[in-house]
């Protein structure tokens, strides 16, 4: 069994910024998400997840923020370093479980050429 490397948050407000402003946006029904090119050498992928208000609750927010992060959880060992990831759920995410925001994440990330070929 391969060991995992653990996900990097991403907590700075001014990246969350620079990645809305300058990143290339990729939309699925569960999420939205938000990718730039860290430019800092040896730089680790960052996630970093929002849920607005309009969402519901916080206990439902918290819960989309769990899907989202378990589903980048399994595919961040494939995942290339070097990269800001900002995902933003959607309504759909609201009622999906972990499996579907995985396949709608790992597709994302397959057209933005961020999964390396082998899992290693």
């Amino acid at each position: 069994m391969q060991e995992s490397k653990k996900v990097v948050s991403l907590k700075q407000n001014h990246l969350f910024g620079l990645a809305y402003a300058k990143g290339k946006c990729y939309t699925q029904p569960v999420m939205a998400v938000y990718i730039l090119k860290n430019r800092r050498k040896n730089a680790k992928t960052m996630l970093g997840i929002t849920v607005s208000k309009k969402r519901g609750k916080a206990v439902e927010r918290n819960r989309a923020k769990r899907i989202i992060r378990e589903a980048f959880r399994r595919l961040y060992p494939q995942v290339k370093d070097g990269y800001i990831i900002v995902a933003v759920a959607r309504q759909g995410c609201m009622d999906a479980t972990s499996a579907v925001a995985e396949k709608q994440l790992e597709k994302i990330l397959t057209g933005a050429a961020l999964l390396c070929d082998d899992a290693s």
